[in-house]
C-alpha cells in the first residue's frame, strides 16, 4: 500500500508540532514522542486499510481511526483496495474539528 497525502498533511503535522513545543514550553522530545504516534498509526492503517470507523454524509466512503496517547490523534484515510492506495485526508490532535476539516478535503491532486 502506498499513501497519498492531501497537500495540507504536511501542514498538519507541522501545526502539531509547533502547538507541542508551544504548550510545552520547548519540550520538542514531546513533539516528537506524538510524531513517532502518528507513524504507529499509519502503520496499522497499512496493516489493516479497511478498519476504521466509517464516515457517513460528506464523507460517506471514508474511515477515521484514533490513537497515540489518550487516543488524541485522528486519521482521515479513504483506502482504494484496487490499486492498493491509501488516501490520507488529515491528521489532527487534540480537540481539532476534524470533521469539518475532512469534508472539506476529499479532492486530491493528480
Amino acid at each position: 500500500m502506498r499513501f497519498v497525502r492531501h497537500p495540507f498533511f504536511e501542514r498538519d503535522l507541522i501545526g502539531i508540532v509547533n502547538h507541542i513545543v508551544e504548550v510545552t514550553e520547548g519540550d520538542t522530545a514531546a513533539a516528537l514522542r506524538r510524531l513517532d504516534e502518528i507513524d504507529t498509526l499509519l502503520e496499522a492503517i497499512v496493516e489493516e486499510p479497511t478498519s476504521g470507523v466509517r464516515l457517513e454524509g460528506k464523507l460517506d466512503g471514508w474511515l477515521v481511526r484514533h490513537g497515540g496517547a489518550g487516543h488524541r490523534l485522528t486519521i482521515v484515510f479513504k483506502p482504494d483496495i484496487d490499486t492498493a492506495t491509501i488516501y490520507l485526508a488529515l491528521v489532527a490532535f487534540g480537540g481539532r474539528d476534524w470533521m469539518k476539516l475532512a469534508a472539506n478535503r476529499q479532492v486530491f491532486a493528480s
